[in-house]
């Protein structure tokens, strides 16, 4: 074997172990990584849930914080990202049952949601805003990123 192609073999081994956090950082998954569980429960505003408890959240704060009160009386916070966002921006969705497929942060309670769903008369639906003219899916309301029409609200049966 030529000596250069033995010298990037070593320092190619010798690099490895430390790109693995690289790795997982990037979307690679570990053993450790987290499961998608199912969460069933309403979502309600954090402000609420305390309220109850006799704690008060500060005024600045209560807009940006929901969170699942689970069937079993658990509370999971929910991280605002994409698979969120369509309750803090649609007080329809909110109080009422629904079944959340999400991680839990670590070894908190902090929920990322990955997919929501509607219970009504005891079936589950798909919950999403639509727009007629393009075809278009989204996952929060609003507007159409295509034509600028209002996305339309739909919770469809799932089959």
């Amino acid at each position: 074997m030529p000596k250069f192609f033995s010298r990037r073999l070593c320092i190619l081994l010798a690099i490895s172990p430390a790109a693995l956090p690289l790795l997982v950082a990037l979307g690679g998954e570990t053993k450790d990584a987290a499961k998608t569980q199912y969460f069933r429960g309403q979502v309600q505003p954090l402000k609420d849930v305390l309220k109850k408890s006799g704690v008060a959240l500060d005024a600045d704060a209560a807009g940006h914080w929901f969170a699942l009160v689970a069937d079993d009386g658990k509370v999971y916070p929910l991280i605002k990202d994409n698979g969120s966002r369509m309750f803090f921006k649609d007080a329809k969705l909110l109080n009422r049952p629904m079944r959340l497929t999400g991680r839990l942060l670590g070894d908190s309670h902090l929920l990322q949601v990955v997919n929501v769903h509607s219970e009504l008369k005891g079936k589950l639906h798909d919950v999403y805003y639509w727009c007629e003219i393009c075809a278009i899916k989204r996952f929060q309301a609003g507007i159409c990123d295509c034509c600028g029409d209002k996305l339309e609200f739909r919770e469809t049966p799932i089959k």
